[in-house]
């Protein structure tokens, strides 16, 4: 269908849509200003005409579009085609701006307007290219240049499609910021077929009047959805223009779309519940007339079944539309007909109360005119009502004008002010209380008759004058009546004479007046109220510093009934005191004896007492005592009983010491029923009368952690004593010791010196006989022959071994018996041990480097000697006496020039250690040095062809550890490291030295020199322990010539060169080997007149053969 069909309000509507937003009916109708069904018929209009696409979204919501390809921009179909050719004139006053492209794309023409907008010059653009011109120039005066450029671009890039859309200029110098709407489409035929026109319409007020309403669109928006009001614009066709949420749950409509509620779509009822006819409804009724409608109610049933009542008010708008407010009333009318119901149910009530009511009760009006009398106003009125009402009061009773009830009456009625009294009624012949309530309507008067109230009151003067002598005469107290309005009447009594108070100025006064502070005169006042219903309370208070006690009880007449309340005081100051004191000494006894269990407990001493008047004698004992001797409070005990409880040895002493009646001060031992025994303190304190002692009291007290503290106490003191003893001792061998020439001397005098205090009986050394693995007796003091007659052996698979001695040389550690009796380790001799009466012992192994000299065997007559510090310190010994030996032997050896001299050939060292080579080379063992941990440093020389032979001794060999060859020229040199050698450390535990050691034609032949006196058999016995295969081919005692002298002089004067001479012997004399130096090698250098490097090369090289002459004696280490 062509364009030319849509009418002019089509195409308004179709123009919404330029933007390309697909939109809602409710936003198409708010920029058309139309009602949502008006604005639906267009809209489906233009979906019939292909211009709109729609569909519905969720349950009642439908969109709109314009399809894609659809431009009506400038279609000549919807506009009407300009009339003539192109003036230059019309075009540049037009305010839209007009572009003329020519197929090149290139400017034909451009208006005033569009070179205004975009800041151009018409004679400088016109011919350019039109993309060139965008980039250049026009684009950087938009915002969003981007995007602006791409989209035009688009155009040019495919010019077959027209194009539209919004852009804004941006502000510079003369030019204006403006919105401007682009429009464009191939120019299709004329001189410019192939091109395109392009307009820009400035749009900047219309943007500015869509956002003012936009703005009053959202404000309106906001205002609906948060209103608590339910709010409905409708237009003259009682079509929705605006609903908020509120108004729609108010109705209680199914449809969940607000805009698609229509004025009568809901019925509306009256209060009868009849629906109200649409001209009567609010919003009709104020369309018709133009009039507001305001809070007409309505009933309303909603699709839920909820019935509502609403308020609706209806205002008149001047374009033909109404606003309609809905407020949900439902509860408000709730609760009016909730409280009409109360008002009728009070009415009812009032009715039934003033039946009901005991006293006569009449009401006037203004006029003093009866309008009501009840029963019992007739009653005492004497008239029946049908004769009063409508009557004056003061003529249907025939009241004397000078009667005070006229004026009283009268002035209430005038004042509007209620009054009440007394009179005696002459008409009634009854004394009555009227009570006068005015009203702006007249009078409601209630009068009751006392007269029996008045006889009460005359019978009750008389008690109160029978009642006063005895109120002014109370002693040591106060006595006081009172009344139903809780006032005094009478008050008398003795206290007021001690009190700054006149008792008859209390008459009339409110009870509790004499009683400060108030705060106790409220606390009383229910008791005061009691007494007048019967009841008799007291209590107690406090005034002026006295201490009061009260008593309010009733005053009944000869009837029984209460009249009157009394109150009686009495001054208890006294004896309050008294009772204080009483209780103070109560809380001091209970305090004195809690404290005093309490100091029982945490000293463990509690009390007895034997009282021996009686016969028996009766024993009692406090819980503490009870506790000691593990029994309960509960249990009877008598004086046999607990003597049974001491020690049978301290059992005498007690009983001696009761039957004595003299006081004592015993320690003894009890066995309690636990079994645990304890020691406990005794102390008695005989009583006497007239001379004779007649019970036996005192204390007793758990001391037995104090006699454990004191024993430990003397332990310690003892064990310090000897510690103390035990270290100069240790200190006096150390030194002696070392001044010892000899071995023999040496554990002399270790023996001396133990035996020789007090800590210790005896002490004895011993060594161990290789052959026989027994232990030898070297030296002893403090007994004689301690080994004789038993043997100690050294070999683990023998019993005798197992005792300390055995041990400590086994193992190599410090062996102590704590308890002899108890260690099974002496069993092997227990006879003869126990004639030496020793209770504990040490063994400690005498070691020095490793190596086992004997054993150190010290004895106490003390258990438990050697534990702790006194172990530490006595183990020190086997050291300090180990090396003072070693050091003794290596002197000998170092100082004797006679020598034991053994050789041994072990033949095919190879096969015989299992090394799996032979070799026909020598190995000869120059010299051993001893490091730590019992490893020795082996150098020595071998030919080439005995390094394999080496290498395989040292992987068959347990204790030779590596080797390192070294050989800088001459014949090859190593390094072997041993660990534990079993042969190289005994001889050198011996004080002996390698002699001589080689391997040569596979055989092993080795000299071995020790010191005469030294243990030959010992060092032949590991050699040949050690390897099986070895024969002694010699044993001899020979002198060995000590050529050290010779050497070192032969090597100063004829080995070293003048110079190596002069350079050793300036250093020497100049001081270079002190420490610090006193000369450095500088200076040395400078006096000999030679470089630094000179003068230390020759000294290396002095040092070096000098040196080599002093070690190359013997292997000793």
């Amino acid at each position: 269908m062509t364009a030319s069909a849509l009418t002019e309000s089509l195409r308004e509507t179709l123009a919404c849509f330029d933007a390309g937003v697909p939109q809602t009916t409710r936003e198409v109708a708010a920029q058309l200003e139309l009602g949502r069904r008006s604005t639906y018929d267009r809209l489906e209009r233009l979906v019939e005409r292909e211009r709109l696409e729609t569909k519905k979204v969720g349950a009642s919501a439908r969109v709109w579009w314009r399809p894609p390809g659809d431009d009506t921009v400038v279609d000549s179909q919807d506009r009407p085609a300009v009339p003539g050719p192109l003036v230059d004139d019309v075009l540049d006053d037009a305010e839209i701006g007009l572009f003329v492209l020519n197929p090149d794309l290139e400017v034909a023409w451009i208006n005033e307007t569009a070179a205004r907008y975009f800041g151009l010059e018409r004679e400088r653009v016109l011919g350019r290219d039109k993309r060139d011109l965008i980039t250049d120039r026009i684009a950087s005066v938009v915002e969003d240049s981007t995007s602006f450029a791409d989209t035009v671009l688009a155009t040019y890039e495919d010019n077959t499609y027209a194009e539209r859309f919004e852009c804004r200029v941006t502000a510079s110098g003369s030019r204006e910021a403006r919105w401007l709407e682009h429009r464009s489409k191939p120019i299709e035929s004329g001189d410019y077929a192939g091109g395109r026109i392009e307009l820009y319409e400035d749009v900047t007020d219309r943007k500015r009047s869509e956002r003012a309403r936009q703005a009053e669109r959202t404000l309106l928006e906001r205002v609906l959805a948060v209103s608590p009001t339910g709010i409905g614009i409708f237009d003259a066709d009682g079509e929705a223009r605006r609903v908020n949420q509120q108004f729609i749950e108010y109705l209680g409509l199914a449809e969940p779309d607000p805009d698609a509620y229509a004025l009568g779509d809901q019925p509306l009822r009256d209060e009868d519940g009849n629906v109200i006819p649409s001209p009567e409804r609010p919003a009709a009724r104020a369309l018709a007339t133009g009039e507001s409608v305001v809070d007409q109610h309505c009933l309303v049933e909603g699709h839920d079944g909820e019935t509502r009542w609403l308020s609706i008010n209806a205002e008149p708008l001047d374009d033909s539309g109404v606003v309609v407010t809905v407020t949900d009333i439902t509860r408000l009318k709730a609760q009016t007909r909730r409280l009409e119901r109360q008002r009728e149910d009070l009415e009812r009530e009032l009715d039934t109360v003033f039946e009901r009511i005991d006293d006569a009760f009449y009401a006037f009006d203004d006029q003093l005119r009866f309008t009501y009398v009840n029963d019992r106003a007739e009653t005492l009125l004497g008239r029946p009502a049908s004769e009063l009402l409508g009557r004056n009061v003061w003529q249907a009773l025939s009241v004397d004008a000078d009667d005070p009830i006229r004026d009283r009456l009268e002035t209430a009625l005038e004042t509007q002010t209620a009054t009440s009294f007394e009179q005696y009624s002459e008409v009634l012949d009854i004394w009555v209380t009227v009570r006068v309530y005015p009203s702006e309507s007249g009078l409601s008067v209630y009068f009751t008759d006392i007269s029996d109230q008045k006889r009460r009151e005359r019978e009750l003067e008389k008690s109160e004058r029978r009642y006063r002598t005895l109120v002014e005469n109370f002693p040591n107290g106060m006595v006081a009546l009172f009344d139903e309005d809780l006032e005094y009447t009478l008050v008398g009594g003795h206290l007021f004479e001690r009190c700054d108070v006149d008792a008859d100025d209390l008459v009339g006064e409110p009870v509790g007046t004499l009683l400060q502070p108030s705060a106790d005169r409220d606390r009383i006042e229910p008791d005061y109220r009691r007494a007048l219903d019967g009841e008799t309370t007291t209590f107690e208070v406090t005034q002026d510093g006295r201490e009061l006690w009260m008593q309010v009880a009733p005053v009944t007449d000869d009837s029984g009934d209460v009249f009157r309340g009394m109150v009686i005081g009495q001054d208890v100051t006294e004896r309050k005191r008294k009772e204080r004191q009483l209780r103070e000494r109560e809380a001091s006894l209970e305090r004195t004896m809690e404290l005093l269990e309490q100091s029982q407990q945490l000293a463990n001493v509690g009390a007895w007492e034997l009282d021996v008047s009686t016969t028996p004698a009766e024993l009692w004992w406090t819980d503490e005592v009870y506790r000691i001797h593990g029994l309960s409070p509960e249990q009877e005990v008598d004086l046999e009983d607990g003597i049974s409880f001491y020690h049978p040895e301290d059992r005498s002493r007690i009983r001696e010491a009761i039957e004595d009646g003299e006081p004592y001060d015993l320690r003894l031992r009890i066995e309690p029923e636990d079994g645990e025994r304890r020691w406990v303190r005794t102390i008695c304190d005989p009583v006497q009368t007239d001379g004779e002692v007649v019970a036996l009291r005192g204390a007793f007290q758990d001391i037995t952690e104090r006699i454990e503290y004191e024993r430990d106490l003397e332990r310690q003191r003892e064990q310090l004593a000897v510690l103390n003893n035990l270290n100069d001792v240790v200190r006096s061998i150390t030194d002696e010791v070392i001044d010892q020439s000899t071995r023999a001397e040496i554990e002399r005098v270790v023996c001396e010196r133990l035996a020789e205090t007090d800590s210790y009986l005896f002490a004895w050394i011993g060594d161990v006989d290789v052959a026989t693995q027994t232990v030898n007796l070297r030296a002893e003091a403090g007994v004689e022959g301690y080994l004789d007659g038993i043997t100690i052996s050294t070999d683990p698979d023998d019993e005798r071994s197992r005792g300390p001695t055995g041990q400590a040389i086994l193992e190599r550690e410090i062996q102590t018996a704590q308890d002899i009796a108890a260690d099974s380790r002496y069993d092997l001799w227990r006879d003869h041990v126990e004639q030496y009466g020793f209770r504990s012992s040490a063994a400690i192994p005498i070691v020095s480097e490793g190596t086992v000299y004997g054993v150190l065997n010290v004895y106490a007559d003390r258990p438990n000697a050697f534990e702790g510090e006194e172990r530490a310190v006595i183990s020190q010994l086997g050291e300090v006496v180990g090396h003072a030996i070693a050091a003794t032997e290596r002197k000998r050896a170092l100082m004797s020039d006679d020598v034991v001299e053994l050789q041994f050939r072990i033949r095919d060292i190879f096969t015989a250690v299992g090394a799996g080579v032979t070799t026909d080379g020598t190995i000869t063992i120059d010299h051993m040095v001893p490091i730590e941990n019992d490893e020795y440093l082996v150098y020595g020389t071998l030919t080439e062809d005995a390094i394999a032979g080496l290498d395989a001794l040292v992987d068959a060999v347990p204790h030779w550890v590596d080797v390192t060859y070294r050989t800088a020229s001459g014949p090859t040199t190593f390094e072997l490291r041993l660990s534990d050698p079993p042969v190289l450390s005994t001889v050198a535990s011996l004080g002996g030295a390698i002699e001589r050691a080689v391997i040569e034609d596979g055989d092993y032949r080795m000299t071995v020199h020790l010191v005469p006196g030294a243990d030959v058999r010992r060092a032949i016995d590991v050699v040949q322990t050690t390897y099986p295969t070895a024969e002694l081919l010699k044993h001899r005692q020979t002198t060995r010539a000590d050529t050290t002298g010779e050497r070192v002089q032969h090597v100063l004067t004829d080995e070293l060169t003048d110079r190596q001479r002069a350079a050793l012997e300036a250093a020497f004399h100049a001081g270079f080997f002190e420490w610090p130096r006193d000369a450095s090698g500088e200076d040395v250098a400078e006096s000999l007149e030679i470089a630094p490097a000179t003068f230390h090369q020759h000294l290396r090289r002095a040092q070096k053969k000098v040196f080599e002459s002093l070690l190359s004696g013997p292997t000793s280490t």
